[in-house]
């Protein structure tokens, strides 16, 4: 619904909207290895065992049934939205301005849902092999009331030097409720103010300041404790280590290791260890502090066609919702031993298998790390965004367009916690960096390089063909080396042995830089019909292999880091668009 009220003083418009969304996924696995019958299979029944059963044939169908299984789970997210809107302006302006004053302001009710159904076998840890842990139902939800207001003012408008100043700001008042016993709300005011100043046409210089907020997720508050894995190729208990330190002989007793495996340990097999958490009612929302410095050039009576933007950005979040990452639990403990380690909160924070006393085994009876979700993380981050376009005419009938889209990250720390490291992440991939601490932040989980940039140009032929390449630049990026002393040790390096790569030397503690080729093609059929024809990653270039263990399971999947590399190869799609 939409309405405009014109007065004396000014113009008003309103607005008011109402929408309800709702999505539902189910996810199948129709293949997934069913653990306990596979381990029949495999031998771990004492019966096979005692019989000295060996194979005679081949799997059969009936086989693959009996250590199969489906499993189903079902998620669904539901969002109830409203808003009202009156925007204009005052009908009076700064004395040195045309322009006048102009405003918003509103309200905004918004109602979170979301669950999460799994059948059994996905609920039961243990069950689906390669599943990492269990898939619990999750089952929550929020709901937020809103009032904001804006200002935007003209200071100075077409005099000398003065192009143009203006001024924004704005500020939001938020009420959060949560469906939860005792009803746990809170409230956040966030607001922002900002500037720019326009000397000469063409030249305009920006700034601004916002303090945001950022609420905990559904899955945040209200997902069951649950154990799953984590990529951990080491283990400070394990081998002699403990025999010979009576210290480190206390602190593994004290996790849950029988007296009778210290020397015996091993380490997680298949670099993989058990971790714990689960979602936290306490949770608050982070706040973040975030300061932009910009200039904007557009010479166009010099170079007609061209626009630079280059901004600076500097980023910090305090109170942010976060886990320790596996390096944070394992050197807070382990950095330095002293006769009260194992009495320390930090080392009981570990609990060991209570038959082999290492950091693997089953779910039900080894939690391994504790990755507690808590407000006590810091994020900072600074770096430059750089966009740069140009657009020209060649010939008759041939136009030129080039793009440029770049960052350089200065740095992007993460602490889970006051005392710990302050982990530095940009140009590191671990099992601390590109997840954990990339996840905190707000991100994918991705791998930060120090330098990412895409750079497009665009032949247009006379108005109805486009012929665009894109080049897409990853820089180069190493293994953290704090993982490398408290996490999985080096990487792998040197010559592969067994399977299809045996023989070829790799090199898994560091990732070149990457280059991609994209391709695509747009033909004007007719007046309201155009045709596309896109090719990604043209040369088919592989994803770098950095091992299985090198990073969180989340996150490191087939051995490389698909939310950063393309897994996929070259691949071709074509579209058609018409316009009515």
């Amino acid at each position: 619904m939409h309405g405009a009220i014109t007065g004396d003083k000014g113009v008003f418009m309103t607005s008011a909207a109402r929408a309800h969304l709702l999505a539902t996924t189910l996810l199948m696995g129709a293949t997934t290895f069913a653990t306990p019958a596979l381990a029949q299979v495999q031998g771990n029944n004492s019966g096979i065992r005692a019989g000295g059963a060996t194979a005679t044939q081949s799997i059969t169908p009936d086989m693959t049934s009996y250590i199969t299984g489906e499993s189903t789970t079902t998620v669904r997210t539901s969002l109830a939205q409203a808003r009202a809107v009156l925007n204009g302006d005052f009908g009076f302006a700064s004395p040195f301005a045309s322009d006048s004053i102009g405003f918003a302001a509103g309200a905004e009710y918004r109602k979170y849902r979301a669950s999460q159904r799994s059948d059994t076998l996905a609920q039961t840890a243990g069950e689906l092999g390669g599943a990492g842990g269990a898939a619990p139902n999750i089952d929550g939800g929020y709901e937020v009331s809103e009032g904001f207001g804006e200002l935007i003012a003209p200071l100075v408008q077409d005099r000398p030097f003065f192009q143009s100043l203006t001024l924004e700001a704005g500020i939001r008042y938020s009420h959060y409720k949560v469906f939860a016993a005792n009803s746990p709300s809170y409230n956040t005011t966030t607001y922002k103010g900002g500037g720019s100043w326009e000397p000469v046409t063409g030249l305009k210089v920006r700034g601004s300041y916002q303090r945001a907020v950022r609420a905990p997720t559904i899955s945040e508050l209200f997902s069951p404790v649950n154990t799953g894995l984590t990529n951990l190729a080491t283990d400070r208990c394990a081998g002699a280590a403990p025999v010979n330190d009576a210290n480190l002989r206390a602190v593994c007793l004290a996790q849950g290791a029988p007296a009778s495996t210290i020397g015996l340990i091993a380490v997680p097999t298949a670099g993989q260890a058990n971790i714990t958490s689960g979602g936290n009612l306490d949770l608050r929302p982070e706040k973040s502090d975030s300061y932009t410095l910009g200039l904007v050039i557009q010479p166009q009576q010099i170079i007609p066609g061209l626009s630079i933007n280059v901004d600076y950005y500097n980023i910090k979040i305090k109170g942010a919702i976060s886990q320790f990452a596996p390096g944070d639990i394992i050197s807070n403990c382990f950095d330095t031993i002293t006769a009260a380690s194992a009495t320390s909160p930090a080392c009981l924070a570990i609990s060991r298998n209570p038959v082999t006393g290492g950091l693997d085994g089953d779910p039900a009876t080894t939690r391994g790390l504790l990755a507690a979700i808590s407000n006590l993380g810091t994020v900072k981050t600074d770096g430059i965004d750089l966009a740069i376009n140009y657009r020209t005419p060649l010939t008759q009938g041939v136009k030129l367009g080039l793009s440029f889209q770049g960052n350089w990250s200065n740095s992007a720390t993460f602490q889970a916690a006051p005392g710990l490291i302050n982990r530095e992440c940009i140009g590191y991939y671990s099992v601390n960096c590109g997840g954990a601490a990339s996840a905190a932040a707000g991100g994918s989980g991705s791998i930060q390089p120090e330098f990412t940039w895409n750079t497009r140009a665009t032949f247009t032929f006379v108005d109805n063909i486009d012929v665009s390449v894109l080049w897409r630049h990853i820089d180069n990026v190493q293994q953290e080396p704090d993982d490398v002393v408290n996490g999985n040790g080096a990487a792998f390096s040197g010559t592969l042995t067994g399977g299809a790569l045996a023989g070829q030397t790799a090199d898994f503690t560091r990732i070149p830089s990457y280059d991609y080729i994209d391709l695509s093609t747009r033909i004007g059929i007719a007046e309201n019909f155009d045709l596309t024809v896109t090719v990604q990653n043209l040369f088919d270039k592989q994803p770098p292999l950095v091992g299985s263990t090198v990073g969180s399971t989340s996150f490191n999947s087939g051995n490389t880091y698909p939310s950063t590399y393309d897994a996929l190869g070259r691949r071709f799609a074509i579209g058609a668009n018409l316009h009515f």
